[in-house]
C-alpha cells in the first residue's frame, strides 16, 4: 500500500513522481515534476525504495516537494488518517480495533473524547455501528468504509456520552481487489465497563492512536478466519452442508437426545488468544451448527449449556431460537442444570 509522500514511477510510460494524495484504495495522486497532479491506479505504479533491486535499478530524482497541506496523508475525509507506516510493514496480524482518546492529555478523565475505528489490515472494512439502549433497543450510531491501514474518527463526545458507546454491536464487510479467499462476514454485539473511563490507569500510550487512550481489539482477522474454518464456510449464519450431519451424535446422551455443553473452553483447545466478541461468535455458530446436525439427524430434544456468565450468550440463542420455524424451547431442568441451560425440542421429528 502507498503512502502520502512516497516516490514511484509509472511502469506504463516514462517518468514519475510523489505520491501527493489518497484517492481511494486503488488510486492515488501523483504529483511530477512540472507541477501537475495525475490520478493513477496504484496497480500502475512500483514505489521506489532505494535500499531495494527495484530502487536501484529505477531510481532517479524528482525534484518535488509537496505542498504543506497535503503533508498529511487525507483520505476524501478529513476524518480519515493514514496509520504510520512502521506500524503496518511488518505487522504479524491483521486487527480491527476501537479507540477512546481524551482531547486533554493530561487530565484523562474529564472533558471530551474522540472515538475512532482503527483497520490495522489490508481490507477495505465496510462497517455499522450500532449502540445498545437500557431496554436491549439497538440505535444505527454510524456506517460507511474505511481504507487498509488506517484510522477513522467516528465522533467526539462529552463524558455523559459514553454510555452510549458501551454496548452495542458491530458488523463488518471485508473487500480486497484480489484475494484467495472471500472472507465471512464479522457480527458481534460489545461491551466495555462504563466505569473503565473514569480510572486514569486504563489510559495508555499506544502507537496506533500516538497518544494515551483505551484501545480496545474488536478483531482479529487471523482469529476471525480460524473460527470461520472451525464452524462453517457456507455462509455468514454458520450453516454446514449435510455431511456433517451426525456432529450432534458426540453430545448423545440417550436415544435421540443431546447434551451440548458450550462453554468455550470445552469448544477450543486454545481460547486464549481469542477476543471476548470472537468467543461469542464462535459459540453463536457452534449453537447453529449442532442444532441443523440434531434436526438433520432427527433428535428429539437438545440441551444447550451455556452458562450464567453475563447473560450475553444466552440472549444471543433465544434470538437465533426464535427465527427457527418448528423449534419449542425452554429453560433446562433447574435441579440438573441451574439456570445455565435451554432445553430445546424438535416436534417435528416425532
Amino acid at each position: 500500500m502507498l503512502n502520502v509522500g512516497d516516490k514511484v514511477k509509472f511502469l506504463n510510460t516514462s517518468g514519475g513522481g510523489v505520491v501527493a494524495r489518497i484517492i481511494d484504495s486503488r488510486m492515488v495522486s501523483i504529483l511530477i515534476e512540472d507541477g501537475f497532479e495525475i490520478p493513477t491506479m496504484i496497480s500502475e505504479l512500483i514505489r521506489i525504495e532505494p535500499s531495494n533491486a527495484a530502487g536501484r535499478f529505477f531510481e532517479e530524482h524528482y525534484h518535488i516537494e509537496l505542498p504543506a497541506a497535503v503533508q498529511e496523508p487525507v483520505e476524501g475525509d478529513d476524518r480519515l488518517r493514514r496509520l504510520a507506516h512502521h506500524l503496518t510493514a511488518d505487522r504479524k496480524s491483521e486487527d480491527i480495533y476501537l479507540a477512546f482518546v481524551p482531547h486533554d492529555q493530561k487530565w484523562l478523565i474529564t472533558g471530551p473524547v474522540d472515538i475512532f475505528l482503527i483497520n490495522n489490515s489490508s481490507y477495505d472494512v465496510l462497517y455499522n455501528i450500532f449502540s445498545k439502549t437500557p431496554l436491549g433497543h439497538y440505535n444505527g450510531v454510524d456506517y460507511g468504509s474505511i481504507f487498509p491501514d488506517s484510522k477513522l474518527l467516528l465522533d467526539t463526545i462529552n463524558r455523559e456520552q459514553l454510555t452510549h458507546w458501551t454496548d452495542g454491536c458491530l458488523q463488518f464487510l471485508f473487500h480486497r481487489q484480489q484475494c484467495t479467499d472471500v472472507l465471512p462476514p464479522f457480527n458481534s454485539e460489545y461491551s466495555v465497563e462504563g466505569k473503565k473511563f473514569f480510572k486514569e490507569g486504563n489510559y495508555r500510550e499506544n502507537s496506533l492512536i500516538q497518544a494515551k487512550g483505551i484501545v480496545l481489539k474488536v478483531l482479529s482477522l487471523t482469529s476471525h478466519f480460524k473460527t470461520a474454518d472451525h464452524v462453517a464456510e457456507a455462509g455468514n449464519a454458520g450453516r454446514l452442508p449435510g455431511d456433517h450431519a451426525a456432529l450432534i451424535s458426540r453430545y448423545q446422551v440417550a436415544p435421540r437426545e443431546a447434551v451440548v455443553d458450550l462453554h468455550i473452553h470445552e469448544l477450543v483447545d486454545d481460547p486464549t488468544n481469542l477476543e471476548k466478541s470472537e468467543i461469542l461468535e464462535f459459540q453463536r455458530n457452534y449453537f447453529l451448527k449442532c442444532l441443523d446436525s440434531a434436526v438433520a439427524s432427527h433428535f428429539l430434544k437438545v440441551v444447550f449449556i451455556h452458562g450464567v456468565g453475563n447473560g450475553v450468550l444466552r440472549t444471543n440463542l433465544i434470538e437465533l431460537l426464535k427465527k427457527q420455524e418448528g423449534i419449542e424451547f425452554f429453560d433446562a431442568p433447574m435441579a440438573k442444570y441451574g439456570v445455565g441451560a435451554l432445553e430445546v425440542r424438535i416436534p417435528h421429528n416425532e
